[in-house]
């Protein structure tokens, strides 16, 4: 007599048992011992895991049919609970999601809401294509992205036109701030050991953040000792900054419409929260001032017959007018924003933006750069063979010789 067909699995008990041994593996792999519960014995966990260092994770794993946020949250939210339920004293909870794929949106959005509502909680997201993103201590050695699907397999580092993004820039200055005084770069201060602190302090995702330190890392620009995230080979790192930043930048001479002192008017554009001082003008408020008889350079977010249009109190220059001032697009808007300062109570660039931006102009934009290196930023990018130290606290030149015409008027050294 033959024996009776063993019951088919369903698609869902399919979809959690492939979790579950992806989530093993992954966790083998990186040398953690991966502990099964016996079958007979009732748990709510799939797994413990524990490393070297006696972390130990009580781990349980949820499996969606589909990678979308609203598919991922109840089962996630659900494989907290458990977790936290079976962990007891020995070990931390540990919640992971997963799907056949999910998206980058997607994943942020569960480690997001884990964040705020599961802080306890150490947290997963995985995928059937290589996604892994972990949050949690000693999990960030997991985090892998999903490779992209292409006929050419390049060898060369994951990296290089992506390092200088908007805001990898950002991220740059994050790790940067705690060298950098206050008063020239707005930025959070503080020693981050992974991505996920870089990300919370940053205010930028968590899979942005692990690329951008994957990236540095690749590139041979994060110290491999040390239990925080440190530049190293800052010369080089600076150099390629400086090089990302040469390029076309859309600008447009503007003038005000209303007669009367510029330098009001431009008080009042700049603390609109739209526009800040870019360029050689930004140097001169940071008290970094070199180049005389150049219009103030004012950064906007976007420049467009709709964006012109909001500056009310602005018309573009005609043919061989003498512009006010010149209003620059952004060249990475969120890095420009996020670390701007205000000294005398106007808007300004970083010196770190400033030292990138003005590298490439060609009113003696070169010149302009080197000072501020050598007064500002020697210490922190690496002095020059002849760079001699930072000469931030170095007497300043007189007001006078720093000043900027506009108009008929003077400028921020008036």
């Amino acid at each position: 007599m033959k024996s009776a067909a063993k019951p088919l699995k369903s698609p869902a008990a399919e979809r959690g048992q492939r979790a579950e041994r992806l989530l093993a593996d992954i966790f083998e792999q990186a040398g953690w011992r991966v502990e099964r519960p016996p079958k007979h014995q009732r748990s709510d966990l799939d797994l413990i895991v524990r490393n070297s260092k006696g972390v130990v994770y009580a781990v349980e794993v949820k499996a969606a049919v589909e990678g979308r946020a609203d598919r991922l949250l109840p089962l996630f939210s659900q494989a907290v609970l458990q977790s936290q339920n079976g962990a007891g004293k020995n070990a931390a909870p540990l919640a992971v999601v997963a799907a056949p794929k999910v998206t980058q949106r997607a994943a942020d959005q569960i480690l997001t809401f884990a964040e705020h509502y599961a802080p306890d909680a150490a947290a997963g997201v995985i995928d059937f294509e290589g996604l892994r993103l972990f949050r949690g201590p000693h999990l960030e050695g997991l985090n892998a992205e999903a490779p992209h699907n292409s006929s050419i397999v390049s060898k060369s580092p994951r990296v290089s036109g992506h390092l200088f993004s908007d805001l990898n820039q950002w991220m740059l200055k994050v790790l940067l701030a705690p060298e950098v005084p206050e008063k020239l770069l707005s930025s959070p201060r503080g020693k981050y050991r992974n991505a996920s602190q870089l990300a919370r302090a940053a205010k930028v995702s968590v899979m942005t953040a692990f690329r951008f330190v994957q990236q540095l890392r690749d590139l041979g620009f994060l110290s491999e000792s040390g239990p925080y995230l440190n530049l190293v080979r800052r010369d080089e790192l600076f150099r390629r900054w400086q090089a990302s930043a040469v390029g076309s930048v859309k600008e447009v001479p503007m003038r005000f419409l209303l007669k009367g002192e510029p330098r009001a008017q431009l008080r009042r554009m700049l603390n609109s929260g739209r526009a800040c001082l870019a360029l050689f003008a930004a140097a001169e408020a940071l008290r970094l001032g070199f180049v005389e008889g150049v219009p103030p350079y004012v950064y906007v977010e976007r420049i467009g017959p709709g964006n012109l249009a909001a500056w009310k109190n602005l018309r573009a220059c005609e043919s061989g007018e003498r512009p006010d001032i010149i209003l620059r697009q952004a060249p990475a808007a969120q890095s420009v924003f996020r670390g701007v300062v205000r000294p005398d109570a106007m808007a300004s660039c970083d010196v770190l933006q400033v030292w990138v931006d003005v590298s490439s102009h060609p009113s003696r934009g070169h010149e302009q750069a080197d000072l501020i290196r050598k007064r500002a930023l020697n210490r922190i990018i690496g002095e020059r063979v002849n760079g001699g130290p930072c000469e931030l606290c170095a007497p300043r030149r007189s007001p006078s010789s720093l000043a900027y015409p506009l108009g008929d008027s003077g400028w921020l050294g008036s």
